[in-house]
């Protein structure tokens, strides 16, 4: 079976959710024999990563291609985009060098499935019907537009509200419109497979997580997080404004009644373009940390992991990784939605600060309840997120479209 990968953005650095997800889908495709993968994929200039060096042997194995794409916000283009019909969150992916090349592959080959990684990606499907005669499958990592209007709903940018709005409605159009053009569609959590259930109602819909390596995880000295125990930590891409709105909630809100009841407690942030909001909060409590180079080698040393999410949809693929480290997760329900978790069992929930604040001191007062809940989360990642199990089901998804 003969596989093109569509991305819309680079895999490396995996510094961010996005990155990850879709690395991790080539490499759980690799996993499986038989199967031939090629990709291209957009380098973005506001991502930053047109040099980016890539692994030579994921690049051979891949025939791995990219194509420049500026996406950068321009404020003259996204007034005139008012008076437009599509969403600007769309059209700053439509790169007329990115569809050639795309149009100029089809042409020179003959591939039994097509897979978009991104809902972005729907804005080559007229090129890709006129130039193959593949199965197309879109990989969703999000409900985009319910992710948009739940960020809205707790916007307090009220400038930019009414341009918001009139994106996240076109970007809703375009969503329901790509659903029901691709002859599948794989969601990386049961609750965004319901909502595409209901948007695309006659489509081939499946529930197919991320896929984990736990061969790179099972060489990590897990006792080194207990060395300080405990060590309170969150890692995320802070250019994705529910991360940036999560942890000011937290620091505002949590943080202070943590510090009345246990003033030793550490907390250290890291992420890429951390906003200066965070470093300005630096005080002994609070350690604040720009990108890290490897967030494997980031989180060896701490062992509790906090998701303050409170909106989004998806699957976040920190928490997975961290459970696959066997570490504590304290997330709201937000955070761990997607995820096949029992709380106080394998994860910590908390949705409100009493309930952070009771979450946390649970694991400060034991360090053995600490080290079962971490053991049991990387169980269920080594059941359920083990990257050829995860390949197995996406091949399986090719063959029933077929």
């Amino acid at each position: 079976m003969k596989i093109l990968q569509l991305y819309y953005k680079m895999p490396f650095p995996k510094n961010d959710g996005g990155a990850y997800a879709i690395y991790q889908s080539s490499l759980s495709l690799l996993s499986q024999p038989g199967l031939e993968l090629k990709i291209l994929a957009m380098s973005l200039t506001r991502s930053g990563n047109l040099k980016v060096q890539l692994p030579e042997s994921f690049v051979s194995k891949t025939n791995f291609e990219s194509v420049p794409v500026d996406n950068r916000i321009k404020l003259f283009k996204a007034v005139l985009n008012i008076f437009g019909k599509t969403s600007y969150f769309v059209e700053r992916f439509y790169s007329a060098k990115y569809c050639d090349r795309l149009e100029q592959i089809l042409q020179e080959e003959e591939f039994d499935v097509i897979q978009l990684e991104h809902l972005y990606l729907g804005l080559y499907l007229e090129s890709i019907r006129k130039y193959s005669n593949a199965k197309i499958v879109l990989r969703a990592q999000n409900v985009e537009h319910k992710l948009w209007n739940e960020y809205l709903s707790m916007s307090t940018h009220y400038f930019y509200k009414p341009f918001l709005k009139v994106a996240i409605k076109r970007l809703a159009l375009f969503e329901t419109e790509v659903l029901n053009s691709v002859d599948g569609i794989m969601a990386i959590s049961p609750a965004d497979a319901d909502v595409f259930k209901l948007l695309a109602v006659k489509k081939l819909i499946v529930e197919i997580p991320i896929g984990l390596d736990m061969k790179i995880f099972n060489k990590i000295d897990k006792e080194k997080q207990y060395i300080n125990f405990p060590v309170f930590f969150h890692l995320g891409s802070m250019d994705w404004k529910p991360n940036i709105q999560a942890l000011k909630w937290f620091i505002i809100e949590v943080l202070p009644q943590l510090i009345l009841v246990y003033p030793d407690i550490k907390f250290v942030i890291a992420g890429k373009k951390m906003p200066d909001w965070f470093f300005k909060r630096q005080n002994k409590n609070i350690k604040v940390l720009a990108e890290v180079e490897d967030s494997i080698a980031f989180q060896e040393d701490k062992a509790l992991l906090i998701v303050p999410l409170l909106a989004g949809s998806g699957l976040r693929v920190k928490i997975l990784e961290a459970m696959a480290m066997g570490k504590t997760i304290i997330s709201t329900s937000v955070g761990a939605k997607g995820i096949d978790f029992k709380t106080n069992e394998n994860i910590l929930i908390a949705d409100t600060a009493d309930e952070f604040v009771s979450q946390i001191g649970r694991c400060i007062k034991s360090e053995t309840f600490c080290r079962t809940i971490g053991a049991n989360a990387q169980q269920l990642v080594l059941e359920r997120y083990e990257l050829n199990r995860v390949g197995e089901r996406m091949l399986q998804f090719y063959k029933s479209i077929l």
